[in-house]
């Protein structure tokens, strides 16, 4: 073995080696080890997802809720990222590869829809969301459920109390994926039935609610309770402004429902007639009582209303239900022309009704039946704080709580441009975590920032010290460099 070593290193010193082969040598076989690195730590992160995410928002990390969500995963799910003509987005396919890293159940596949049109067929896109490239499709095949994320999905917005507009500001990829994985994999999806049959709201009128309820996990469908068991397999009955009465055998129909635990979510406007003896004695057995008239904010409320006084800023009351928007300054919301329930009062032990949105102390209400159409306050009108929505619970003799949710006005949930322009749908979901709490999808999951924040004024030190210090360590340099030459 010495005389090996010996022989070796006395071939090394020879020119032709020192000089030629041997760098040649040493530079291809370090090559070659970058190479089989570089494959070997690229192949640890797609197995194992263990390359740390640096970004400032941290949006393609994933938290203890998705983990959990990942954990409790049977059955396959395949994660379409699909692009067009080699166009892909490589952060959103590398936030997909470290959802697949975490399970071996989570299939990532890249799809060309120009290769693959068929695809396109397969699944279907919704209002908000085509079926295009730089979408997510999230498809589990044993259930049959799938969800289609694009780009408006995973963005989050918030009100410029300068510019007086709603912009991006943040990034819910997380949010949005662990969401759709947990509902493509439930065993039943929660199910909204929409009455019809009393001159309701119809399904075209109510295309924005049921859209926004389907992208966040949940089904609906019309009922009539003229079909026997037509409730059985419904969550959430909405009764949106009916304009007939309903039957006692109806009645009968709804109370059975909330026995079991069903919930109830009413919607009514200012001109709904007040005269439905059945249905007003089933809102008032959850302590809803609507009142007559339109309710106008008052001059001095400022803040109570947008432009026109019959458009109404209402004011968030602090409950569960509430606090996640108070804090979050996500309670700008818009009603359009609404009517008030009288003021809550005390239960009867087995009830409980609390004021979810009022009027400032100001408002009073107008009614449309006088001949005086003004909208000014007369001196006959009711004058004060009043209830715009409220949110009850009634205890039922086997032990079954029922919930009650209602609220003044349809517009909030009917008008695109008040989607587009308000936090309705963050109060949607409140709502509807407060009326479904043991079957709502959706997870607390902070929006990561979209945008790096500004240097504010306390942060000019690091600035200051970067533009003074980089040329003082150069002229150090230098000094330190020339200084030994100054005699040569």
């Amino acid at each position: 073995m010495k005389k090996f070593l010996a022989r070796f290193r006395a071939a090394m010193r020879q020119p032709k080696w020192r000089h030629g082969r041997l760098s040649a040598l040493m530079f291809t076989g370090f090559l070659i080890v970058c190479v089989l690195v570089n494959i070997g730590i690229r192949s640890l992160e797609m197995e194992y997802g263990w390359r740390r995410d640096f970004s400032f928002n941290g949006y393609a990390s994933t938290g203890e809720q998705t983990r959990a969500v990942v954990e409790s995963i049977t059955q396959p799910i395949t994660l379409y990222l699909l692009y067009q003509g080699g166009n892909m987005d490589s952060y959103l396919l590398e936030l997909l590869n470290r959802y697949g890293a975490l399970s071996d159940l989570l299939t990532v596949t890249p799809t060309d829809i120009a290769k693959n049109p068929g695809i396109l067929t397969r699944f279907q896109g919704s209002m908000e969301t085509a079926l295009q490239a730089d979408t997510v499709v999230v498809n589990c095949e044993a259930t049959g459920r799938y969800r289609v994320l694009g780009y408006n999905d995973f963005q989050t917005q918030g009100y410029n109390m300068e510019t007086g507009q709603f912009e991006i500001t943040g990034l819910a990829y997380e949010k949005k994926l662990t969401e759709a994985l947990a509902y493509v994999t439930q065993e039943t999806v929660p199910l909204v039935g929409i009455l019809q049959g009393h001159g309701e709201l119809t399904l075209q009128e109510l295309a924005s609610l049921t859209e926004f309820l389907y992208q966040n996990n949940y089904d609906s469908k019309a009922v009539s309770l003229a079909t026997p068991n037509a409730l059985e397999e419904v969550d959430l009955l909405l009764i949106a402004s009916p304009q007939k009465d309903l039957g006692p055998e109806e009645i009968a129909q709804i109370d059975a429902f909330a026995k079991e635990g069903g919930s109830l979510f009413v919607i009514r406007d200012y001109t709904d007639p007040m005269t439905l003896p059945n249905y007003h004695a089933l809102l008032k057995n959850y302590g809803v009582t609507p009142l007559a008239g339109v309710v106008i904010a008052g001059e001095e409320d400022d803040g109570s209303y947008y432009g026109e006084r019959v458009y109404l800023l209402p004011y968030m009351e602090e409950l569960d239900m509430t606090r996640p928007l108070l804090a979050a300054d996500m309670d700008v919301l818009l009603l359009a022309g609404a009517c008030a329930f009288e003021n809550p009062g005390k239960g009867d032990g087995a009830l409980w009704v609390d004021t979810v949105l009022k009027t400032g102390e100001h408002a009073y209400l107008r009614s449309p039946s006088e001949a005086n159409t003004t909208i000014d306050r007369q001196p006959s009108d009711p004058t004060g704080v009043m209830s715009l929505a409220l949110i009850s619970r009634r205890m039922h003799s086997n032990g079954n709580i029922s919930r009650m949710f209602a609220i003044g006005n349809s517009t909030v949930f009917t008008d695109e441009y008040i989607y587009q322009r308000t936090f309705n749908g963050q109060f949607i979901m409140q709502v509807m975590g407060e009326l479904l709490p043991q079957k709502t999808v959706s997870l607390e999951i902070m929006a990561s920032p979209a945008f790096h924040p500004g240097l504010r004024a306390g942060g000019q030190a690091l600035g200051i010290g970067l533009l003074v210090g980089v040329p003082l360590l150069v002229l150090v340099a230098g000094v330190w460099v020339l200084l030994p030459r100054r005699n040569r």
